[in-house]
């Protein structure tokens, strides 16, 4: 059961109109995690340029920003709202006592982690088939 007092306690809830881009790609700055409370985004590689691809959709529940957070890399994707969108910025600075608070948190990022790259997987298997 996630403990919403620490959730409030160490992360700020922000509102973006649709279209707004939320990270940049190459982005070094802030690390944050953020988490979908309502709305949707699209993940976009080349987002400023004309070969632009939305690599995926994430919606009410989701996450994004987890990769720069604990690796401490730039942004690797994009994000836009594909409509208005509520997220709750978690910061470098408080992800780890969020994740004291709330362990079950993390075990959700492990098992979405290990469910994309298995998808990225299977993607590339599908291209040593063709």
């Amino acid at each position: 059961m996630i403990n919403m007092d620490s959730l409030i306690e160490y992360s700020s809830a922000k509102k973006y109109k649709k279209g707004t881009a939320i990270i940049e790609e190459g982005a070094e700055s802030p690390y944050s995690f953020y988490i979908i409370l309502s709305g949707s985004v699209r993940v976009v590689k080349n987002y400023s340029k004309y070969d632009q691809t939305v690599v995926a959709v994430l919606s009410s529940g989701d996450f994004f920003g987890e990769m720069s957070l604990f690796m401490k890399k730039p942004r690797t994707a994009t994000i836009v709202t594909a409509e208005d969108t509520v997220v709750l910025e978690i910061t470098q600075d408080n992800v780890y006592e969020v994740m004291k608070l709330n362990p079950h948190i993390f075990c959700s990022i492990i098992e979405t982690l290990c469910k994309r790259i298995d998808d990225l997987n299977g993607r590339v298997r599908s291209l040593g088939n063709r």
